[in-house]
């Protein structure tokens, strides 16, 4: 194991405040995106996956799990079961290459987006993390990475690092693909409801929703992977994606905190608070 400078990761740690905040919904699609445009994640979800099928699938198996790493008492083991999803998922790309879900870059990468989207959130929906705040981010990261299991060979921890590797992918390390065109293309009336929606309901809605959506999901997207998906922005875009996120910035105090929360992140929350107050 590398002598990394990793910090706790549990009550109290920036990954524990925001990791389980609902706003973190807003950019799913970005994050989401940035992934599959790794060329071994869209490899594998076209190999392996449903995604093509039921774009939400993805989305409903794995975020449960993946909050259970951060928010469960029984983080380690929850992290080897996340690992053991992908033990079988593997195969070739089509210039022959190998690839491999758990190669530690590959995985590292999908882990990345996640401390990042903490970042983004706060970017665009809150208030801006301080540089030492990334930093310590970028720490408990390590002490989330360490509980999958994986090797510490990719592993970063401090945000100066983090922030170059972030820099170097983008221009470098991502493409657009088949799984990235087809979610730009996609007609949501033509895929399973999200969810928890109704049928009746998805139907009404699938096509406003959609287009929402990717409204949402470039406007989120970092300038670079813009670039290499060809996806456009004007000026009129970004007033209103601007508007929009001083909306969420505005109501967002006003909104009931049972509601704020993923459900797994609130329970781990109200579980410590009942275990401090019963200590104090």
């Amino acid at each position: 194991m590398r002598d990394l400078d990793s910090a706790p990761l549990g009550p109290g740690s920036l990954t524990w405040k925001y990791f389980g905040d609902r706003r973190i919904y807003l950019l799913f699609g970005r994050s989401g995106t940035l992934q599959n445009m790794h060329p071994a994640v869209g490899q594998a979800l076209q190999d392996h996956s449903n995604f093509f099928e039921n774009p939400w699938d993805r989305f409903s198996r794995s975020l449960p799990p993946i909050v259970g790493v951060v928010y469960d008492d029984t983080s380690a083991q929850t992290g080897a079961r996340v690992r053991g999803y992908h033990d079988g998922i593997k195969g070739r790309h089509a210039d022959g290459r190998r690839y491999h879900a758990l190669d530690p870059e590959v995985f590292w990468w999908t882990h990345a987006t996640f401390i990042e989207v903490i970042i983004a959130m706060n970017e665009f929906f809150g208030t801006p993390l301080t540089g030492e705040e990334k930093d310590q981010l970028v720490r408990e990261g390590v002490t989330w990475w360490r509980r999958y299991g994986m090797s510490d060979q990719p592993v970063i921890d401090n945000y100066r690092d983090f922030a170059a590797y972030w820099e170097r992918m983008l221009e470098e390390g991502l493409e657009s693909n088949p799984t990235t065109d087809w979610a730009f293309e996609v007609d949501l009336g033509r895929v399973p409801p999200y969810p928890g929606v109704p049928t009746p309901v998805w139907r009404l809605t699938a096509r406003t929703f959609g287009r929402f959506n990717l409204w949402l999901t470039v406007g989120t997207m970092p300038p670079k992977a813009r670039e290499t998906l060809g996806l456009s922005w004007s000026t009129r875009d970004a007033v209103a994606f601007r508007a929009f996120a001083g909306l969420v910035k505005t109501a967002w105090p006003l909104v009931p905190e049972s509601m704020r929360y993923h459900p797994r992140a609130r329970q781990a929350q109200l579980s410590t608070h009942v275990e401090v107050s019963q200590a104090a």
